[in-house]
């Protein structure tokens, strides 16, 4: 018969690694922009909304994690975009763009233009063209609560850390934009961080992009153990600890992709014409409803400045909340204490 302290310890591997699973599925953050328009049920445009989706979870030819296709036609064609995390592995990463979907459909049902951001994809559609357009807005930011000792040396490590691996993302082929790396500070802290742009965009675009999410550093960030900023074109985000996976990412993935659409083939309708590529406008929001949580700290309701070069600055709307981290999930479901302060680590949430 097992021991008591067997037991106990079995119980709490397993709940960990439920938590985790639970975690790494969880949504970030949805917008439905009112302002792009919106379509009809049964309309022709949901049809083909519907059939691209379709088409864009089905396809497992692609294994690098980048999709971009366009269906339909005139008024009623409709572009998407998903992108994976460049560690993601290729069932995930279907997984979470088929769940990413199903919930973007539903929680924006009726608006021609919306985005989604899991941990491990995001996912956006439109009535115009995205494919090649760097886009930054709408963008939003988390941070870990958790403040770091040694604030000036954590910054100036942090700072060298992340613009070698704009660098580095930036530099990446058509199929992956994409980087992580770690340094450590002269007190031995350790900080691992992850870069990546969608693969559509110039070197420098990306690096345009990924210095404009940067920049939101002082204002969200400084000082905190983690944070990251997410937008259509690019993301970052940084932590005390590892939190992405070292041994799956690939640096040159060898299929090589169409310039014009690289998931499902269009209809024989479908025309080839992009459509015009409008400045990105400020989303009427759709937020994340926070969920309740006992260590969850809110924020003043202070809208953020802007980042220093975004395309357009947007109406600035502030949200409290939390980001999709282990801790939420295994305080729900009482990790022993130990593993819980290993763990434990909130997080709050502001959207542009």
């Amino acid at each position: 018969m097992a021991s008591p302290k067997l037991l106990f310890i079995s119980c709490s591997i397993f709940i960990y690694l439920f938590s985790l699973t639970i975690a790494q599925n969880e949504l970030l953050l949805n917008v439905c922009l009112n302002d792009k328009g919106n379509f009809t049920a049964n309309s022709s445009y949901q049809a083909n909304l519907n059939h691209l989706l379709s088409s864009l979870t089905s396809n497992n030819e692609i294994d690098y994690g980048f999709y971009n296709a366009s269906y339909g036609r005139n008024t009623d064609k409709v572009n998407a975009m998903a992108l994976c995390r460049g560690d993601v592995k290729p069932d995930i990463c279907h997984s979470c763009i088929k769940n990413s979907s199903l919930q973007l459909t539903k929680r924006c049902p009726n608006q021609k233009e919306a985005v989604v951001w899991y941990d491990d994809c995001m996912l956006r559609y439109s009535n115009r063209s995205l494919f090649g357009n760097m886009e930054y807005t709408p963008y939003a930011w988390m941070y870990n609560v958790n403040n770091v000792s040694e604030v000036s040396q954590f910054r100036e490590v942090l700072g060298k850390l992340l613009n070698n691996l704009t660098k580095k993302a930036a530099s990446g082929g058509p199929l992956r934009k994409f980087a992580t790396g770690n340094s450590t500070t002269p007190s031995s802290q350790s900080i691992y961080a992850l870069m990546q742009c969608t693969p559509d965009l110039s070197e420098q675009e990306c690096v345009d992009c990924l210095n404009n999410a940067t920049s939101l550093i002082p204002q969200c960030c400084d000082g905190r153990q983690g944070g990251r900023v997410i937008a259509p074109s690019c993301n970052f985000r940084y932590e005390k600890g590892i939190f992405y996976d070292s041994t799956v990412y690939a640096a040159t993935p060898s299929p090589s992709p169409s310039t014009s659409s690289s998931s499902p083939t269009p209809s024989p309708q479908s025309p080839s014409s992009s459509s015009p590529t409008p400045s990105p406008q400020s989303p009427s929001s759709s937020s994340p409803t926070p969920a309740s949580h006992p260590a969850a700290s809110e924020e003043p309701t202070q809208s953020p400045p802007p980042p220093p070069s975004p395309t357009n600055s947007a109406t600035q709307r502030v949200f409290a909340g939390r980001e999709s981290n282990l801790s939420q999930t295994v305080v729900h479901i009482a990790v022993p204490l130990l593993i819980l302060q290993y763990l434990s680590s909130t997080s709050a949430i502001f959207l542009e």
